[in-house]
């Protein structure tokens, strides 16, 4: 009896170290299970077993000027290779965040986030971060690294914003007979007002773009132009280069049409000026007005209500590719014609933009 309890005890043991050793520690740390989320999150919150990203640019407080543009070292599996996406945040000054990229899928060393669709306060402090994710884990947040959001206007080669909310840029040309209305745009106040931006290099296929308030039907005994653009030296209405943009009034039955001139490399007479439909405005609505040039097709847009509004106006014309005024200026309202100034007066205007690149979700958009 003593030597079968003695067998059965052994076998006992022997049984239950067996179990024991097919068991696999699964910790955040260890080379086992890397590959997806643990049961339990490390001390930092993490279930990835992945490195740390490390912020590259902006980093350090800096201001960068133009698209915004987060880069990084990327993470590594710490065990093994994965092909980790990422997701980069922003956070103003409040530590509220502003800005959740999504998953970024890059598999180079460097990885970035281009910020768009994001609103940030002008010239103010923000910070940011990054981490790898993979399949619902989540590695560790980088450190935290800070810079400082855009003074709000800048050019770069062939791209222009100005929010013309907050007085004049710095990188605006010239002005006239205008009133800058703190947190609201400028103001055209007359026939002869205008704001005027000479672009670094000619933006061939782009957009120029803004929002408006304060446009009324009108009764001015002149053509009443809310945007334009030409090449630097002659008179618009005789540039080879001209865009003039017109939101017409009621004088002499022209009924409100919103009206567009485009000449490309050619003489005045030899341009293309398609012509809409009688319009009425609203001065207390916003309205988004979008001229784009790409490949020989120009097109003018206006949506009433902001960006997301109704579509009001959609005009377009073949012209002669490329369009490569040089000096390319670009203007809110219309001056220095062969018979007169022509500005749309009253007209109050803010976010102006001018880019080859699609434009982003703009702070004061609406």
């Amino acid at each position: 009896m003593y030597r079968r309890n003695t067998w059965i005890t052994a076998a006992a043991g022997a049984l239950a170290l067996t179990i024991a050793c097919g068991r696999t520690p699964n910790t955040p740390v260890g080379p086992t299970g890397a590959t997806s989320a643990d049961t339990s999150a490390a001390a930092d919150g993490s279930t990835l077993k992945a490195t740390q990203p490390v912020p590259e640019s902006p980093i350090n407080g800096t201001q960068p000027e133009g698209t915004l543009v987060l880069t990084a070292k990327a993470a590594k599996g710490k065990f093994t290779t994965l092909a980790l996406s990422h997701r980069f945040e922003i956070y103003n000054e409040a530590k509220t965040k502003v800005c959740d990229s999504g998953l970024v899928s890059d598999s180079n060393p460097t990885i970035s986030f281009t910020v768009t669709g994001c609103t940030l306060a002008f010239d103010a402090p923000h910070t940011w971060r990054v981490r790898a994710e993979y399949e619902g884990a989540v590695g560790p947040w980088s450190a935290d690294a800070s810079f400082r959001s855009s003074v709000g206007g800048y050019m770069k080669g062939n791209e222009l914003f100005d929010p013309l909310t907050n007085g004049p840029s710095t990188v605006m040309t010239a002005s006239r007979d205008v009133t800058w209305l703190q947190g609201q745009g400028v103001r055209l106040n007359s026939r002869d007002s205008y704001v005027e931006w000479r672009l670094e290099q000619p933006c061939t296929d782009c957009e120029f773009s803004a929002l408006m308030t304060n446009i009324g039907n009108g009764s001015e005994e002149w053509k009443t132009k809310v945007m334009s653009m030409l090449e630097q030296g002659v008179n618009t209405t005789e540039n080879r280069y001209r865009v003039t943009i017109d939101k017409r009034t009621t004088w002499v039955g022209q009924g409100s049409r919103v009206r567009y001139t485009i000449c490309s490399g050619t003489v005045a007479g030899r341009c293309s000026e398609p012509t809409g439909g009688f319009q009425q405005w609203d001065r207390t609505k916003t309205y988004f007005w979008m001229f784009e040039w790409r490949g020989g097709l120009s097109r003018l847009r206006v949506l009433d209500g902001g960006r997301n509004g109704g579509e009001k106006v959609n005009l377009s014309q073949t012209y002669r590719a490329p369009y490569s005024p040089n000096p390319h200026l670009v203007r809110l309202g219309s001056v220095g014609g062969r018979v007169d100034n022509e500005s749309n007066p009253g007209t109050i205007i803010w976010n102006a933009w001018v880019s080859p690149n699609p434009r982003p979700n703009l702070p004061g958009d609406k």
